[in-house]
């Protein structure tokens, strides 16, 4: 997992791609201000007054990250973004949200 904090209010989307861009089997989370997540297992919850973006690239078909000079801009396919707010959960294991439908039953 690859963790940025004060997320959206110094605008570090960019940054966190890069990271994730460059470790592809990693989750990138980008964690507000006020904002925290508690992990349980293989599962973790947002909490607070801000939001946590997660970036999987996973699934990514195609990044010029290999090809990059000093002042290029990275390029990157297929990358999925999720933002969460308080209440919602995330499943690690299978790098889904749990929305309330597809939530497991206790």
């Amino acid at each position: 997992m690859l963790i940025d904090q004060h997320f959206e209010e110094r605008g570090r989307l960019r940054r966190l791609l890069l990271a994730v861009a460059q470790h592809p089997h990693e989750i990138g989370l980008g964690i507000d201000e006020n904002t925290a997540i508690i992990v349980r297992d293989q599962e973790f919850e947002v909490l607070g007054q801000g939001s946590v973006t997660g970036v999987d690239a996973g699934g990514m078909t195609y990044t010029n990250l290999a090809s990059l000079k000093n002042d290029d801009i990275l390029t990157l396919c297929g990358v999925k973004i999720h933002i969460l707010s308080e209440g919602y959960h995330f499943d690690l294991r299978n790098r889904v949200p749990l929305i309330e439908e597809n939530m497991p039953e206790d």
